[in-house]
């Protein structure tokens, strides 16, 4: 059993925090169905242009697990400098949990992995390279975008459908405003040769929610299982802040680009 998160606080703080709505670029393709098991189990994408299949970011929502929408993105601009990299971009709604037990954030953390397959499955029609997948979210979405990456495999050569025949991971993690439930879910998860990392903790040691402990706990055991992973912070809260003239958007989209090898016009 994981223990009891203060779930109300920690959707406050998050929907708080991800209020800025990705209006700059219309999705491609909006609330497409990635499954029928659930009336949340719905995505936004962004095709980028390119002769060339491209490398894929999801972007998770917060809300402490009960509530938060897909349009909850943080940055405005960070859609385009993916869209203008070559990669495509997919926001991801999920369904909310009805109990705190362990099996109901791993049915959540599971719709998430079959909206990584439904993406993959659509590699030729939307030209996305199966390969190249990052997962990054806030809070609640930290945690999803981790297990992902960090937690077991979903996809089945035996299962019955298409979807459920390709893989659920991804290759590049990042985590915003990582939060309480680290510990219980993602570190014991983390193993050897796992993706890279990358961390953005701005939140100060009075959010009980966002510590910074819980970035610095995901940091130390990515280094000690030779984890590649950046961590940054604001300085005031004990944590490094991102190099002199880089912003949290260009920190992460560069940590992304290198690690789904796509070359960035200088």
């Amino acid at each position: 059993m994981i223990r009891r998160l203060p779930l109300l606080l920690a959707a406050l703080v998050s929907c708080l925090w991800a209020s800025h709505l990705a209006a700059a670029v219309e999705p491609t393709y909006k609330n497409e169905k990635y499954d029928t098991k659930h009336e949340r189990d719905v995505l936004d994408f962004w095709k980028a242009e390119s002769s060339k299949p491209t490398p894929v970011v999801i972007y998770f929502h917060g809300g402490g697990f009960v509530q938060g929408d897909k349009s909850q993105i943080p940055s405005r601009e960070i859609i385009k400098k993916y869209l203008d990299a070559g990669v495509s971009f997919a926001s991801c709604n999920y369904p909310f949990i009805e109990n705190q037990s362990s099996a109901e954030y791993t049915k959540v953390m599971r719709h998430c992995g079959r909206a990584v397959q439904f993406l993959r499955s659509k590699s030729k029609e939307w030209n996305i390279d199966q390969k190249r997948f990052g997962a990054i979210g806030a809070s609640a979405g930290a945690l999803i975008s981790e297990w992902l990456g960090y937690g077991p495999e979903i996809g089945s050569r035996r299962s019955r459908d298409k979807v459920g025949r390709v893989s659920s991971k991804v290759q590049v993690v990042g985590s915003l405003m990582q939060p309480y439930g680290t510990q219980e879910m993602i570190i014991g998860k983390m193993k050897r040769s796992g993706p890279p990392l990358y961390i953005y903790a701005h939140s100060m040691p009075s959010d009980a929610i966002h510590h910074p402990k819980y970035a610095k706990m995901m940091k130390a055991k990515a280094d000690k299982v030779r984890i590649r992973c950046v961590l940054y912070g604001t300085g005031e809260n004990g944590i490094p802040p991102h190099p002199k003239g880089k912003s949290p958007v260009e920190s992460q989209f560069e940590f992304f680009c290198r690690y789904l090898k796509v070359k960035v016009k200088s």
